[in-house]
């Protein structure tokens, strides 16, 4: 569990680090801006080690006649994409390459000496799965949204282990550089919870990290081809 920072919290501990409390040389509106640029730097840092802090999965169709998805409209990055079997069982699909685009068609499969399974690919805001006549079907994505930027001063964050500190330093740095007084002794805190973030990040689950999957002999003994 997380303990979440609102935005009144955040402004507050940023404008005593500045010594800025009393001060209207930063305005609200852009110390906002700062806040929002340093939430979606550490937002980034976060998904980048590849932990599921911000995971959500959605369900979607293929009707007939199509082969694409388009993408929710919060869409930041994919995690997978699920091929409902019907009775809760799902099919893990993976990504064809760009050059193995053509790879999938029917004359090509005809002179194929094995049989080709469903994957995917992102193109612009849709995900196209390949081969086309085998698309319809109910889908499952697991991705990372966009982070939300704040707003209103009840708008929170979540705080990991204290990861907040992250934004409160970045956003005094901005305060500060822009009135022109040192930042050194807080670019030297921003590199240490950046050190500290990026060695917790990694591993959620210290008991069972995680491993490199062997999706092919699994799928192939199930009568899934890749």
């Amino acid at each position: 569990m997380s303990n979440p920072v609102t935005l009144a919290q955040l402004r507050t501990r940023i404008r005593e680090r500045c010594d800025m409390e009393h001060s209207d040389f930063i305005s609200d509106s852009e110390l906002l801006t700062y806040i929002n640029q340093s939430y979606g730097e550490l937002y980034e840092i976060i998904v980048s080690r590849f932990s599921d802090y911000f995971t959500e999965d959605t369900a979607e169709t293929i009707a007939t006649g199509s082969s694409v998805i388009t993408l929710p409209t919060d869409f930041f990055k994919l995690k997978g994409v699920d091929k409902s079997l019907g009775g809760g069982d799902y099919q893990t699909l993976t990504q064809f390459r760009f050059n193995e685009r053509n790879s999938r068609n029917r004359n090509y499969r005809r002179l194929s000496q094995y049989p080709l399974g469903l994957q995917y690919r992102i193109v612009g805001n849709e995900i196209r799965i390949e081969p086309k006549d085998s698309a319809p079907g109910d889908y499952r994505l697991w991705y990372t949204p966009m982070f939300t930027k704040l707003v209103d001063e009840t708008d929170t964050i979540e705080d990991y282990n204290g990861w907040s500190e992250y934004v409160v330093i970045d956003a005094s740095i901005k305060c500060l550089a822009k009135e022109e007084s040192s930042t050194t002794h807080l670019m030297s805190e921003k590199k240490a919870i950046l050190e500290r973030i990026e060695e917790m990040a990694s591993d959620r689950d210290i008991g069972e990290p995680d491993r490199i999957s062997d999706t092919y002999s699994t799928d192939y003994d199930d009568g899934f081809y890749y």
